[in-house]
Parts: structure tokens; sequence; C-alpha cells
């Protein structure tokens, strides 16, 4: 039987440091965990989804802060099996796939603009320029400030279903339509 989603709550929280950068990755990183307990301690209908926003000093360097949340935060989330509770995403002022320069799907990151290509590629005729969907593909991705979204793993697995589900499926088509739309809304 398929899952409803639940609706819930969506909680912004703020991982505040005003410290140099390694100090401001430890806070990151503990508030990320103060984040992951409360959304494992807290019932659905009172916290669906957490916005932890980074320490301001990661707003002007992408790289910086995909680095901590990959090499920092995503092997503690491996280590300890959290992806179990959680789903990652980072967003970013100055979001940039290209950066991460990645062919395959990494937790946390927007997929790689060639696999949106494809998923475009099923549910359009007329298919934008790759660099448009590129562009696109990470304007996605793009937030005010440096921002960690937790969602729980059980609103994943009822989206999906849900998806599933759906007489007209299109898997992965969000990720489609997203581009399509923010190219839709750019021309406009």
């Amino acid at each position: 039987a398929t899952q409803r989603i639940k609706e819930g709550p969506v909680v912004i929280r703020e991982s505040l440091s005003t410290y140099p950068s390694q100090i401001a990755a430890a806070s990151l990183a503990a508030s990320f965990w103060d984040a992951i307990t409360e959304i494992a301690t807290v019932p659905e209908e009172d916290l669906a989804t957490t916005l932890l926003l980074a320490p301001s000093s990661f707003d002007d360097d992408f790289v910086e802060f995909a680095a901590v949340c990959d090499e920092l935060i995503e092997p503690t989330v491996q280590a300890t099996k959290a992806d179990s509770i959680v789903g990652r995403a980072w967003f970013h002022p100055m979001y940039d796939t290209e950066s991460i320069g990645h062919t395959k799907i990494v937790a946390g990151h927007a997929l790689p603009a060639s696999m949106v290509e494809k998923f475009v590629r099923q549910i359009e005729d007329d298919v934008p320029d790759s660099e448009l969907i590129v562009q696109a593909n990470n304007a996605v991705r793009c937030s005010p400030h440096a921002t960690i979204n937790l969602l729980r793993r059980s609103q994943l697995i009822a989206a999906k279903e849900v998806e599933a589900a759906s007489p007209n499926k299109k898997p992965n088509s969000i990720y489609a339509r997203n581009v399509l739309r923010i190219l839709s809304d750019d021309s406009q």
C-alpha cells in the first residue's frame, strides 16, 4: 500500500558562528547532529523537515561549504547509518555542480546536469541547450544562504511510492520539471 506523505512543519535552525572557518565547520557539524537528533525524536506531525542555515562565513565560498558537507558531515552520516533517518540536500548562493565534478549521484548534491538532461528528454520534445540545463540545475540548488535541508527518510520513501503509483509515472521527472520551470521563468 502506498504511504501518504504526512504534512508537518518545516523548522528553520541557524548554526551560529563568527569564528574562523575551521570552527565554523565544527559549529555546522554540531548543529547538523542536533537537527538529526531532533528529527529522530520529534513526531513527524510536529517536525517534517529542517532547514539548517550554515554559519554566514560559508555564504561566499561554495567550495568550502561543499567540502565541509562532503568531507566532514557526510562520512559521519554514513558511519552512523543516519541516512536511514534523513535525506540531505545542500543549497548555496553560488551552487555549482561543475565544481563537484560528479557524473553519478553524490549524497546531498544536485544530480549531475547530464542525468537531468536525460530526464528532460523523457518528458520534453524540445530540449533546451545543455548549458541552459546546467545553469537551471544549479539554480535549483541556489538559496540566499548556505543551507542544509534535512528531509525525513519516511517522507522521501512515501513521495517515491506516490510517484510510482501515478498513472503517468515518469521516474525522476521532478528534476526535469524543476529545470524546465526555472528556464520557463527565466524566459518571461
